[in-house]
């Protein structure tokens, strides 16, 4: 199920994207080519306006043995390029997620995910860094019976709180 609602949002951000960028640009042709297989997906679209001009959006996806990556490359009619990339893995007792965009304007932002658990305990760390290099943290435990949340911001300032865990059913 998961896989599917994955598909659904890559499919309708595609499609989205495809359409905006052939009202946007007064297209004078558009070109789409799709390739699937199983345990991968790719997709290019290519606008060329009126001026001549070309715009692109290009999606490459794969996934298999507990990985799934994913990158995306958007290039505007002025040469400029924006890029994304996910790469995510689980196994047994563990998942983590990383996503890494580069805008129109060569800044970079990471943002991660990691969560493991087994013998009683769970942990959660999440980490943003946004394009001016500020790290934001926030990491959540649950061990014997207490939860304990962490918060660093982008000062280097942190703040622990901890509490008995409530009851999960």
């Amino acid at each position: 199920m998961q896989k599917r609602t994955i598909r659904i949002r890559q499919l309708l951000a595609v499609s989205a994207v495809g359409v905006a960028l052939s009202f946007t640009a007064s297209a004078q042709s558009s070109t789409t080519t799709v390739s699937q297989a199983p345990g991968s997906y790719s997709r290019e679209t290519t606008v060329t306006g009126a001026n001549g001009k070309t715009a692109t959006y290009e999606n490459n996806a794969s996934w298999g043995n507990g990985t799934y990556t994913d990158s995306r490359d958007v290039t505007g009619f002025n040469g400029r390029t924006a890029t994304s990339s996910t790469t995510a893995s689980s196994a047994p007792g563990s998942t983590s997620r990383e996503t890494t965009v580069t805008g129109f304007n060569g800044k970079t932002s990471t943002y991660q995910d990691n969560r493991s658990w087994g013998n009683g305990a769970y942990t959660n760390t999440k980490s943003y860094t946004g394009g001016n290099g500020g790290t934001v943290t926030d990491s959540k435990t649950r061990s014997g019976g207490w939860a304990t949340n962490t918060v660093t911001g982008r000062n280097g300032n942190s703040r622990t709180y901890s509490h008995p865990a409530r009851y999960r059913r």
